[in-house]
C-alpha cells in the first residue's frame, strides 16, 4: 500500500516523506526529506528523476547515520509557536470551551487543530 500525503508539494520516496519545490535559478525541482534528524535533499528535473535521486540520497544518508551511530529519524517533536489573531468574543468562547474540557486554551486549540488535520 502506497502512503499518500494530502499536503501540496510533497511526495513519498522510499517510504520517507519529502517536500518538493521548484528552484527557478537552476530550472530543477528540489526535494527535502522531512522527519529525519539531519538534512537530506535531492535535485532532479522530473518526477521520475526526483524518485530516483531521492532514493540515492536517502540511502546514502541512512548509511552515513549507521556508520556514525546516529539515529536517522527525529524522535522528539519540536514545539513551534505562532501568533493567532481572533475577535475578542472568540477568546471568551475558547476559554469556556477549554474549561469545559479541563485543559488550557493552548491545549484546546492544539487538540482541535489535530482533529481537523486528521480529516483534511
Amino acid at each position: 500500500m502506497t502512503k499518500v500525503l494530502k499536503t501540496p508539494n510533497t511526495m513519498v520516496v522510499a517510504g520517507q516523506p519529502a517536500i518538493i519545490s521548484y528552484v527557478p535559478e537552476i530550472g530543477m525541482f528540489r526535494g527535502k526529506f522531512i522527519g529525519l534528524s539531519g538534512y537530506c535533499d535531492f535535485v532532479a528535473d522530473s518526477i521520475d528523476g526526483l524518485k530516483s535521486e531521492g532514493e540515492v540520497s536517502l540511502r546514502e544518508y541512512l548509511e552515513d547515520c549507521r556508520e556514525n551511530l546516529i539515529d536517522p529519524y527525529e524522535r522528539e517533536e519540536k514545539v513551534k509557536t505562532f501568533t493567532l489573531r481572533y475577535p475578542e468574543s472568540f477568546g471568551e468562547q475558547l476559554a469556556v470551551a477549554a474549561a469545559e474540557h479541563h485543559v488550557s486554551v493552548n491545549s484546546f486549540i492544539v487538540e482541535t487543530l489535530n482533529e481537523r488535520l486528521k480529516h483534511a
